[in-house]
């Protein structure tokens, strides 16, 4: 797995990434909190392990993250589940990322899918979430608020859809055949077998 170098933007990120509400001691933080300070090196090790945990693959991640900033949020979980049971067709693989707190945003979206995904609501900490933006192939989110991943995306250049900047009327075909334009257009981004969640290695199933 080709690593991204995010050291340089690591004092952008700590400034766009803020927390929504400070963390007590021990607690695990979700994907809408802070990433580790500017002078601090990113925990590879930990990513490496999560990734190797969920059988995260880079070359076909696609991120979903509805947790909504929002008093009215811009999509229902249905329309998200919807986008990604058509991406999962396709061979894309699907991780939810959010505030695993919040059902309706989070576990709702897994909950509505006809097809599996990676549920890292949760899973992912301060320093290890700018590392899988980097690797994800597309991000879709709810709102471009500051705590949102959506500025870890635009700040890394991972190319990403914002639910809140369409008409509310906007269908899950319209995002689907969206997402499916911008994947087609990242030159490192490869499908795999449609629905299928982990694809082995060579030496994992040899």
């Amino acid at each position: 797995m080709r690593a991204n170098p995010l050291s340089p933007l690591s004092e952008n990120l700590a400034t766009a990434l803020i927390p929504d509400t400070p963390s007590a001691p021990g607690a695990v933080l979700s994907a809408d909190a802070a990433p580790a300070p500017a002078d601090a090196e990113y925990d590879e090790p930990e990513y490496d392990e999560l990734a190797a945990l969920h059988g995260i693959e880079r070359e076909r991640l696609v991120l979903i993250h509805p947790g909504s900033h929002h008093v009215a949020p811009a999509w229902p979980a249905e329309h998200y589940a919807d986008v990604a049971d058509q991406l999962a067709a396709d061979g894309w693989q699907i991780a939810i990322v959010g505030d695993a707190p919040d059902p309706e945003r989070t576990a709702g979206v897994l909950g509505a899918m006809q097809t599996a995904a990676l549920f890292l609501a949760g899973a992912v900490t301060p320093r290890t979430l700018p590392r899988l933006i980097a690797n994800a192939r597309l991000l879709v989110s709810d709102d471009a608020a500051a705590s949102s991943p959506v500025a870890a995306a635009r700040a890394l250049g991972t190319p990403h859809i914002v639910l809140d900047e369409h008409p509310r009327d906007t269908g899950s075909d319209a995002i689907a055949a969206r997402a499916r334009a911008a994947l087609s257009g990242t030159g490192d981004a490869h499908p795999g077998h449609p629905f299928t969640l982990h694809m082995p290695a060579a030496h994992e199933s040899a």
